[in-house]
């Protein structure tokens, strides 16, 4: 899985759960990404050259944030989600048809979903990370709650086919 490049598509899942009170400085704590560094892989249009790949993240707002460098071009189309719930479980899952990708929480479209193409992760042969994310190969900030049950398939499910799919 570590150099699969998902170039069909993929479908990302995974459940979250934050704690109550959610106190603390966690901005930018990671929840999973691919190690090795964009500009490693040819990707100089993001923000830094040493960021990963692909990875998931919260911001200090609570959002989710889901950027990826895709395989052809330049580029690196960033999804992001509502704030999240403390005190529950939450289900994401990140889903990429070979064209572009769509993040869900709880089984719904997120508004913010980028619109620029996105074939497959300009991975590097490196580990996939739950937990964390590197930059610069590095880990910081990593995750502060809890990670369930994460599903990575190399093709585009629809929310009928998540994990939390009743009656299968």
């Amino acid at each position: 899985m570590n150099s699969a490049k998902f170039e069909s598509g993929y479908t990302i899942e995974t459940f979250l759960k934050l704690p109550e009170p959610f106190e603390g400085d966690h901005a930018w704590m990671g929840i999973m990404s691919w190690e090795g560094r964009a500009g490693d892989a040819g990707k100089h249009s993001g923000w830094s050259d040493d960021e990963p790949t692909c990875s998931l993240n919260l911001s200090g707002e609570r959002f989710l944030q889901f950027v990826v460098y895709p395989v052809p071009g330049d580029a690196d189309p960033t999804s992001w989600s509502h704030a999240v719930p403390v005190g529950r479980w939450m289900h994401v899952a990140l889903v990429n048809d070979g064209r572009r990708t769509v993040m869900y929480a709880d089984g719904s479209k997120i508004v913010r979903n980028a619109s620029e193409e996105s074939r497959g992760i300009s991975t590097l042969g490196r580990p996939f990370a739950i937990g964390g994310t590197q930059f610069d190969l590095k880990y910081e900030q990593g995750f502060y709650g809890w990670i369930g049950d994460t599903r990575i398939v190399s093709r585009a499910l629809r929310p009928d086919q998540f994990l939390t799919a009743r009656n299968r």
